[in-house]
């Protein structure tokens, strides 16, 4: 199976971002961390936006899940990578 890369769950990220009204260019730093056994990656992903709470509510929403308050970092999964690539593919159309 094909996993996204890491400027693309990043790029994702930016849109999910802006979206929200946030401003900043680069508001996400996301990297891919390989895992053996033939196992998906995980992306680690760091806020760098200075209004990080409503993009956590944002991303609570889009995954179903729960961040801690004022957490700045976070993993994703490879299912949750490809669900906001599916959220800005259908945003886009």
């Amino acid at each position: 199976m094909e996993y996204p890369t890491s400027m693309e769950v990043e790029n994702c990220l930016k849109g999910v971002a802006s979206e929200i009204g946030d401003t900043t260019d680069s508001p996400f730093r996301v990297d891919a961390v390989a895992q053996y056994g033939g196992k998906p990656p995980l992306y680690t992903v760091v806020i760098r936006s200075a209004e990080k709470e409503p993009i956590r509510r944002k991303l609570a929403q889009m995954l179903n899940r729960k961040f801690s308050l004022g957490g700045t970092s976070f993993a994703l999964d490879a299912r949750e990578a490809l669900a906001i690539l599916q959220y800005q593919k259908e945003r886009t159309r």
